[in-house]
């Protein structure tokens, strides 16, 4: 048993045997996590940071009352603190924990733990393979974290789960137009290459260094894998908000290519577990498939109430309560096509190659905005370059205008893990 291990346990043992005494029903969950933060700035310096996050969280039900408490720090010590504390706060609600039979995992493929030195000789190779390329190195990032966690209840279950991943950003300046921020992620450094990143980095940050504002116009719209991504995952988490949520003033038309999958467990998702935020074991959940909504993303509370099937939920952190949220979104495409049929099929129109900024959603209205860099397209051929333009439209458009999807798919570390290729959209609005 490693020492993290033997940290974790020690911390869930306490936890459980406090709560025991007390004769309630309990949930206690630990976590460890640990990175490594490389950067390489403009003045040719590196920096190293490591961190390290550890903690325990209690949810206890007794008596028609519920509490919920989190306390920092392994062993012991702190899993009896985050117990007292949940026991000391309990107020009147109905019993969150599922019960001993839902609970449960599949089996995944462990993840590889970031190496250090592999970690580091990736950044180097990338920063020496920009080298000459035109463009400005304002900062390489790079992050390799892996964390492990464990899941006790009262009742008798205990999981171990472990991941890990890594995310290389870099902010580039043109020699002319607004600086690129580029982000990239994958399960380990191995699975991304260093040359071919940055030549794409290249490609993309020098393809509308100069241009124009373009007029206002409802048209048809091609997004790369970077700025698709961002708008899936905010679409998700629309999608699935259920009763209550925007989706439910109106059923919206839903474009029959579109495919989105919550792929908990993989095996193509970014980061597989083997069971979700309360231990449910983890599944596929269709959210859009055959031209409806699919199923909403739940906790085994929520769905108790709503008669819906659990399993949605996620746990940001060991601060946290588990929640309903996408995971690991996976855009799935029927039949992928290249990039020049897609911008044939384009025809007239935009094609956004690097996102500018976050979405922008505007509240309660399903609408959104998001920024680009984008180039203007005649008959499918490239006609005006644009370094910056705004994607407007609604949840709706979305829904029903996805009209075809590439054969490049890539992975994207945000709010949630996103794998999109190109998106070809009918009718959204640029300005």
């Amino acid at each position: 048993m490693s020492r993290a291990d033997t940290a974790l346990h020690a911390a869930v043992a306490s936890a459980s045997e406090e709560l025991a005494r007390r004769r309630a029903r309990f949930e206690v969950f630990a976590r460890l996590g640990e990175s490594t933060h490389l950067v390489h700035t403009s003045d040719g310096s590196w920096l190293e940071r490591n961190t390290r996050e550890v903690g325990v969280a209690c949810r206890v039900a007794q008596g028609g009352r519920t509490g919920f408490a989190a306390a920092a720090g392994a062993g012991a010590r702190a899993g009896r603190e985050a117990a007292q504390a949940a026991l000391a706060g309990l107020l009147p609600g109905p019993d969150p924990l599922p019960p001993r039979r839902a609970l449960g995992t599949v089996p995944i493929t462990p993840p590889a733990r970031p190496a250090l030195r592999r970690q580091d000789a990736f950044a180097r190779e990338l920063a020496a393979a920009l080298d000459g390329s035109g463009l400005k190195l304002v900062q390489l990032r790079t992050l390799g974290g892996s964390s492990t966690a464990l899941l006790a209840t009262g009742e008798g279950y205990l999981a171990r789960t472990e991941a890990a991943g890594c995310v290389a950003e870099l902010l580039l300046a043109p020699p002319a137009g607004p600086w690129r921020h580029f982000h990239f992620a994958a399960r380990e450094f191995g699975e991304m290459d260093p040359l071919a990143l940055a030549n794409h980095a290249r490609e993309a940050a020098l393809l509308a260094v100069r241009g124009t504002i373009p007029p206002r116009a409802l048209t048809d719209v091609l997004l790369a894998p970077a700025v698709a991504a961002p708008l899936v995952a905010a679409l998700a988490e629309h999608v699935a908000a259920g009763p209550g949520g925007p989706t439910t003033a109106a059923p919206p038309r839903v474009s029959r290519a579109w495919r989105l999958v919550d792929e908990r467990a993989g095996p193509n998702s970014l980061l597989p577990l083997p069971c979700d935020g309360e231990g449910l074991p983890s599944r596929r959940i269709e959210l859009l498939g055959a031209g409806r909504i699919g199923e909403r993303l739940a906790t085994w509370a929520e769905a108790e109430r709503d008669g819906v099937a659990p399993g949605g939920a996620v746990r940001p952190s060991y601060r946290h309560p588990p929640a309903a949220g996408p995971a690991n979104l996976v855009v799935v495409a029927a039949a992928p096509k290249s990039p020049r049929q897609l911008l044939a099929e384009l025809g007239d129109g935009y094609y956004l190659a690097l996102p500018a900024g976050a979405v922008r959603l505007e509240a309660g209205s399903g609408r959104f905005a998001l920024r680009a860099a984008a180039v203007a397209i005649r008959r499918g051929r490239p006609a005006a370059a644009h370094p910056l333009v705004e994607l407007r439209g609604s949840f709706r458009r979305l829904l029903a205008g996805l009209s075809g999807l590439g054969d490049d798919p890539a992975d994207f570390s945000l709010s949630c893990a996103v794998t999109t290729p190109s998106l070809l959209f009918r009718r959204l609005e640029i300005a």
